[in-house]
């Protein structure tokens, strides 16, 4: 579309939009996604993940609210819809593939939505002229929005190349790939993961959160000059000591940035060199989601914390003075009896 091709302020994404609907649509979509949507206002939006049960990645999804409907905006459209539709049992809820493709907004933008959605402040969100207005561009940068509209040019380079400036992971690249490493702590969306909630996916992510250490960290690679293509899946090691650190997942040619899952026991951060297949970089920090562990002190393999100790003694008589009751109450037996039924813990 000649409206809103590429430009300096105007940078079409591959994201699009699902419009959901139904009775359940909220309470339904906050049991699946990782973030808090239940309580999601009207004229807001939240960044979620969407996970399998191993906690791997399936999308990141943005649900957005306004006059009484939902949006869930992400890239694999598609596999996301499959994904909640094979979840859904009895709940009223629909998932319907719009038109609607995501432009990002800059100030020097001539569209008159660009300059209403520029009005907005982070994250809240108003529709007009049958699109979406989102405060905050895709990729988490101040001072800009979204919007998604149902006539954007689909030429995405520009976004790509910016969104591993940023530092956001993308579905085929650092997820949703037989290489794939981690979840969404692993890959910088922690911010996307509401702490002590029920999801899909759920358990595995609190326990990273408790462990001293991350396995792998999603960091930014600036490749030194002279400029040319650096393949996906290239090994990284450390430019002093030549230890394996990682491997590239992903690659800009025009900015000659790459992102990559560092491993902690290269113990190598943000500053350190690194050579990949003849070619030498840095490691750099990245802005779209940093994630802090819990302590950095040891070199240890992350653990758990250990759970509290038990009296095994007194677990034991509460569960029999429980379980006499139940069966007095029953008429199945009489209190001065039950204890015989509590054999069965010890097998």
């Amino acid at each position: 579309s000649n409206t809103w091709r590429s430009t300096a302020a105007l940078r079409p994404t591959p994201l699009r939009a699902l419009a959901v609907s139904g009775k359940d649509a909220l309470p339904f979509l906050h049991a699946m996604l990782s973030a808090e949507v239940s309580t999601l206002a009207d004229g807001r939006c939240v960044d979620a993940c969407l996970l399998t049960g191993a906690s791997d990645i399936t999308d990141l999804v943005t649900v957005a609210r306004a006059d009484g409907e939902l949006l869930a905006i992400c890239e694999a459209t598609d596999l996301v819809r499959a994904e909640l539709e094979k979840r859904r049992v009895t709940e009223d809820v629909v998932f319907v593939e719009s038109d609607l493709s995501v432009v990002d907004v800059s100030k020097g933008g001539d569209h008159a939505l660009a300059a209403d959605a520029l009005a907005l402040s982070r994250d809240a969100v108003v529709r007009r002229d049958g699109a979406w207005l989102l405060g905050g561009t895709s990729l988490r940068e101040d001072g800009g929005a979204r919007i998604a509209v149902a006539d954007a040019a689909s030429e995405t380079s520009a976004w790509d190349a910016a969104r591993i400036r940023a530092g956001r992971p993308r579905r085929g690249f650092e997820y949703g790939v037989e290489t794939e490493i981690g979840g969404p702590l692993e890959a910088g969306l922690a911010f996307a993961c509401a702490e002590g909630k029920c999801y899909l996916g759920a358990e595995l992510v609190g326990k990273r959160r408790k462990a001293k250490h991350l396995r792998h960290r999603l960091t930014g690679v600036a490749f030194h000059a002279p400029a040319g293509a650096v393949p996906i899946g290239e090994k990284l090691s450390s430019k002093s000591d030549g230890a394996a650190a990682g491997s590239v997942s992903s690659f800009s040619d025009e900015a000659q940035l790459g992102l990559a899952f560092i491993s902690r026991v290269s113990k190598l951060g943000v500053g350190d060199d690194v050579v990949c297949g003849g070619r030498s970089g840095t490691l750099v920090s990245t802005t779209f989601g940093e994630y802090a562990p819990a302590s950095d002190d040891d070199d240890d393999d992350a653990t758990e914390a250990p759970a509290p100790a038990v009296d095994e003694a007194a677990r034991k008589a509460a569960k029999l003075e429980a379980m006499k009751a139940r069966l007095a109450a029953a008429g199945l037996a009489s209190p001065a009896r039950a204890p015989e039924a509590a054999d069965e813990d010890s097998e």
